[in-house]
């Protein structure tokens, strides 16, 4: 299993040295928050890098609406086109993109609900469709009920994935979600088909090995469900140069001892 860290730009050489395997970038940050130029010096940051960045999370800004009565589809058709042909130049095929961005896709309040998961089904499908044209992977993330009002769960967001036909959309699962949800970790067991991606953090979202999560039982779990693919530390940091290198060999410790 390959390990990695979400990170910002300036942060990779760190994780490099403390044996992260990959890097994970935001979109709305890092790829899709400067100019043309800007990216250049961001590829040109990761040309001579000995990691690279094969994940990528918040897909949207903030201020951006997938549901809602006031939706632009222009804009995010033209968005998510540019930010995965911008992701295909810096990683290549293989990439995965995480789709959480809780606010752009919370369900306003007076708004119908079935509308709203309409919305959501035709703005995954067509972000799905654009990224199997570069080789990118679409992954959806279950976020706790105080970041998201839709997708709370493992369970909701996979059921919504083979309800819908979405084949171009796979899962995300996130140790930290799951544990504020209460959801077991056997709900793994019945979505198992679906993950390419997994996220961790340890209790109050500190780095792992601080806390008391279950981090061994989580990878023995997805290891007992045959997934082989990569985790990302998501988690708050309080001085990332000095504690990315404990976080990584509890990983690595808790891998091991599946």
């Amino acid at each position: 299993m390959e390990l990695g860290c979400c990170i910002t730009p300036d942060q990779v050489a760190a994780l490099a040295a403390a044996g992260g395997d990959y890097a994970e970038l935001t979109v709305a940050g890092a790829v899709m928050g400067g100019d043309e130029a800007a990216f250049s010096r961001l590829m040109e940051q990761f040309t001579g890098a000995t990691i690279k960045p094969l994940a990528y999370n918040v897909f949207l800004p903030g201020d951006r609406t997938i549901v809602g009565p006031a939706v632009d589809r222009e804009w995010l058709a033209d968005y998510s086109r540019e930010a995965l042909a911008r992701i295909a130049r810096l990683t290549g095929p293989g990439a995965i993109v995480v789709l959480g961005s809780g606010r752009s896709r919370s369900i306003p309040e007076g708004f119908s609900r079935a509308t709203a998961l309409d919305q959501l089904a035709d703005f995954l499908g067509q972000l799905g469709a654009l990224a199997r044209g570069h080789e990118i992977t679409i992954a959806l993330e279950h976020l706790r009920r105080a970041e998201s009002n839709v997708f709370t769960s493992l369970r909701e967001s996979g059921d919504f994935i083979r309800q819908r036909g979405l084949r171009d959309v796979h899962l995300l699962v996130d140790l930290y979600h799951l544990m504020e949800e209460d959801e077991p970790l056997a709900t793994i067991d019945d979505y198992a088909d679906l993950l390419v991606h997994a996220h961790i953090a340890d209790s109050e979202r500190r780095h792992p090995g601080t806390g008391t999560y279950p981090i061994a039982p989580f990878f023995a779990q997805l290891h007992k469900n045959g997934y082989t693919g990569r985790c990302s530390i998501e988690c708050r940091w309080t001085d990332f140069d000095a504690e990315i290198g404990e976080a990584m060999a509890a990983l690595r410790g808790a891998v091991g001892s599946r």
